[in-house]
């Protein structure tokens, strides 16, 4: 069911695809009218304030940002802690699955987890 809004924040794109926020301009049946509110694209680099028209399916509201939320101080030892448990993730047996995921998949957690990685590196040197 259609439940967005016009004036609604919003965050589009394929789900492993780029994501977009964006403010809902206008809405029909199965299809949302936005506008970006941010730099989107790598190639073709499209500026904020673009209109897209976008199917409702590739649509959802969007969270607060984890750089819009005060971050709560964590102890290092926890914070450690759930380092050791993403590098351990990282390893190929776990990432493949022995063997039974596919590459691509197995890469895409892979790049999931080194985000993951940098953040928490990035919050033990913060703490």
């Amino acid at each position: 069911m259609n439940n967005f809004k016009i004036g609604d924040q919003v965050v589009f794109g394929r789900p492993n695809g780029e994501q977009t926020h964006g403010i809902v301009l206008k809405v029909n049946g199965k299809t949302i009218l936005i506008e970006q509110t941010e730099a989107r694209g790598q190639i073709r680099e499209r500026q904020p304030g673009a209109k897209w028209r976008v199917a409702v399916s590739l649509v959802h509201h969007a969270v607060p940002r984890e750089s819009d939320v005060p971050l709560v101080k964590r102890h290092p030892a926890a914070i450690q802690a759930e380092i050791d448990n993403v590098e351990s993730q990282l390893s190929p047996e776990n990432l493949f699955w022995d063997g039974e995921r596919p590459r691509g998949q197995a890469l895409a957690a892979g790049r999931v987890l080194n985000r993951r990685l940098k953040a928490l590196e990035a919050e033990l040197r913060g703490a």
